[in-house]
């Protein structure tokens, strides 16, 4: 059976993960620290500070 693939729990983050949480250590980390980008090494996230 094919895991489900959905958004890192990061708030700011638009990354798809499939069997894990987050996307990456630095949404992970991002946990209970308000931020206004998401800090992911992905550069498709639509979090990204501009």
């Amino acid at each position: 059976m094919a895991e489900e693939t959905k958004k890192c729990a990061h708030e700011l983050c638009s990354c798809q993960v499939s069997g894990k949480k987050y996307c990456s250590q630095a949404c992970e980390d991002a946990v209970g620290v308000t931020t206004l980008a998401c800090d992911c090494p992905h550069t498709g996230c639509a979090g990204h500070a501009v």
